[in-house]
């Protein structure tokens, strides 16, 4: 990426170049044209001057144009790449507090969950709850687990 930044840079102070030459040549055909406004034999020569410079200022602006698109696409590509450090970091978190369990089963559901996750594999709500949590099934809705009377 730091490759394609820099040529995007380059091209770009590239294009500068040719469209301040381009600019410089349609100026000078601009004096020419004045130098020689009465002389008939000369009268080609401001045109195809001022052409010549239009040509290498329009080159200038193609470059102009290059240039932004290849930095538009760096940007997207970084974009991409922090998406994805953030996402490995999430993870990476999520895996070293599931580690934190104590118990197995519970252990190896929620790094089920978590690679499922990883994966794009979004199942629905109810399902996820039912194979991460599953002794609440036996449950009724809104009974309370009995406590062990310590505080």
């Amino acid at each position: 990426m730091n490759h394609a930044l820099k040529q995007a840079e380059w091209t770009f102070r590239l294009s500068v170049w040719f469209m301040s030459g381009g600019a410089a040549v349609i100026l000078a055909g601009g004096i020419l044209a004045l130098v020689h406004a009465g002389n008939p034999d000369l009268s080609y020569l401001p045109l195809v001057t001022s052409l010549t410079g239009a040509l290498i200022t329009v080159g200038g602006g193609a470059l102009a144009i290059h240039a932004r698109r290849a930095r538009a696409h760096v940007t997207e590509q970084a974009d991409r790449i922090d998406e994805k450090i953030d996402l490995d970091h999430k993870l990476e978190t999520a895996t070293t507090l599931i580690d934190r369990i104590d118990n197995q089963t519970a252990r190896d559901r929620l790094n089920a969950a978590a690679a499922m996750k990883a994966l794009d594999m979004q199942p629905s709500p109810e399902i996820m709850v039912n194979r991460l949590l599953p002794e609440q099934q036996g449950r009724s809705a809104g009974e309370i687990e009995p406590g062990d009377g310590t505080p």
